[in-house]
């Protein structure tokens, strides 16, 4: 049974699921999992997730179709198809859900997707140990994470934080050695078409599934906007279909009704005030210039790629009679007189005229985006300025037991963000993109939590120097409720802190070319 199943999975997937197995098993019979079963399953298999499913199930098995038809999917790939499903699609259903707010996510799932990271995991992965020691090592993995994990967590742990990033380093050059003495032994078990299918069929899945996972953001964006719908139930769906014409299938636009429910949904009880309201959130959004000022550039080079696929497409059905599965797989004989012909007619016109228009659409786009980045650099000079010294300052682990320290490194910054976030909100709302304007009104939140737990007014500030906040923070302290593990105040401070650290590391990441 044993070598039947090592025919199938590796040594790695074989090990991973008898631990999963082994605890699922213990796990199933424990009274806190069989609540969490009760409570989930019903969720689960609700009747619009049961619908989902099926539309999942039923445009998966035509992408499979598709593969199959072209001569990529086989059976072989059967198993890495629903490890695909089980570990990767699921998971991104959910982070869609949370996540998805506009094409930018599907923007950075790609190129995640693409990374580097992602072709050394997989050739590492590539090879395994015995099944023994598989069986012995993935436990013991799984306990060095879980205590690294918590070890990150506090800075009395930071000796065995240092200790565990040396253990990983040893774990990562033991397997890029163990890899290349595979490569060097046997090359060609590698370097064949088989691991090339393995290696792109996530890839494939994932560009082919696009329309699924953009589907589930609209839907459940449609569903967030349709539920504060408020009015008689007859108004109630006329202003149900303005949303929808207003939108169609636009993320960007109903995600933008979703972020200005106060001028849309919320004051709107029949159907002529949604389409009056709708009506000038579009203007509104027609103003911002940080959104629309790079349209034109994006659509030139969007124009460009699809006329020169199309032109290539048409000149080999145009020069041959061949299937599908021909066409991609290059499967047919060329008719030199014939193509000539097309060259002369198509791809001068199509071919070239789309390869150096996509020049200069290039070009065009990298002068649009100097050009309003010189302008936000000048608008947004002190909110930048501040961001970036504020990065600079951050520490692993925030100085919340020294209040002094504290003080210099994190709360003076902080006080200075909010009154900035609230001066370039509104006179520069236009400016931003729509993701650059949520990442800066996510910040504003994150600063103005740390303003409400420490407790002293934005007026007041400037009368504190180190030695008042440091009376005035202990005094907090002392005064908080607590227990024997944690203080009130204390853990507050600290849980903005840290919030407001992650969305300076965002606002660094979002921002970087203006720095």
């Amino acid at each position: 049974m044993i070598s039947e199943l090592q025919n199938i999975f590796n040594n790695r997937e074989i090990a991973i699921g008898i631990w999963v197995a082994f605890v699922a098993i213990i796990s199933i019979f424990t009274k806190p999992v069989k609540q969490f079963l009760k409570s989930v399953i019903p969720i689960l298999f609700c009747r619009k997730f049961v619908i989902f499913y099926i539309v999942f199930l039923f445009y998966l098995g035509l992408v499979i179709c598709l593969l199959y038809d072209i001569g990529f999917w086989s059976i072989a790939l059967l198993k890495d198809t629903i490890f695909w499903v089980i570990f990767v699609e699921l998971p991104l259903f959910i982070k869609t859900i949370q996540k998805a707010k506009d094409n930018h996510f599907f923007i950075e799932l790609i190129k995640d997707n693409l990374a580097i990271a992602a072709i050394i995991e997989f050739v590492i992965n590539f090879w395994t140990l015995s099944l023994v020691i598989e069986i012995i090592i993935v436990p013991i993995i799984v306990f060095i994470c879980l205590l690294y994990v918590l070890a990150v967590r506090e800075q009395k742990y930071l000796k065995v934080k240092q200790f565990f990033d040396w253990m990983f380093v040893i774990i990562g050059l033991f397997c890029i050695i163990n890899t290349g003495k595979h490569l060097y032994d046997n090359p060609m078990a590698f370097f064949n078409l088989s691991t090339l299918q393995e290696f792109l069929l996530p890839l494939l899945l994932l560009l082919l599934n696009l329309p699924v996972i953009y589907g589930l953001a609209l839907y459940n964006t449609y569903e967030q906007v349709f539920i504060r719908v408020k009015g008689e139930k007859d108004e109630i769906i006329k202003m149900k279909w303005s949303i929808i014409k207003f939108s169609g299938v636009y993320l960007s636009k109903i995600t933008a009704i979703r972020n200005n429910l106060q001028y849309t949904t919320i004051i709107s009880l029949t159907d002529n005030d949604m389409k009056e309201n709708l009506k000038k959130l579009e203007n509104r959004l027609s103003m911002r210039i940080g959104d629309n000022y790079m349209k034109r550039a994006n659509y030139y080079i969007i124009g460009c790629i699809i006329g020169f696929l199309i032109s290539i497409f048409g000149i080999i059905i145009c020069n041959s009679q061949v299937s599908l599965k021909d066409i991609i797989t290059f499967n047919f004989t060329l008719n030199i007189p014939r193509i000539k012909e097309i060259i002369t007619y198509i791809c001068s016109t199509g071919v070239v005229f789309s390869f150096c228009f996509f020049i200069y659409s290039c070009g065009f786009r990298k002068k649009k985006n100097e050009e309003i980045s010189q302008v936000k650099k000048y608008a947004l000079h002190s909110l930048l300025y501040l961001i970036k010294r504020q990065y600079d300052r951050l520490q692993e682990f925030p100085p919340i037991d020294k209040p002094k320290e504290l003080f210099a490194k994190y709360i003076t910054n902080v006080y200075e963000l909010k009154i900035e976030c609230d001066k370039d909100i509104v006179s520069f709302e236009n400016l931003f993109t729509s993701r650059e304007f949520y990442v800066i009104k996510q910040l504003h939140r994150s600063v103005s939590e740390v303003i409400s737990n420490i407790g002293i007014d934005e007026t007041e500030i400037k009368q504190y120097n180190e030695e008042q906040f440091n009376s005035y923070y202990l005094k907090k302290e002392s005064n908080a409720p607590q227990n024997e593990q944690i203080n009130v105040f204390i853990h507050e401070i600290q849980k903005g802190i840290e919030e407001y650290s992650e969305q300076i590391k965002l606002c660094v990441e979002e921002f970087k070319h203006y720095f």
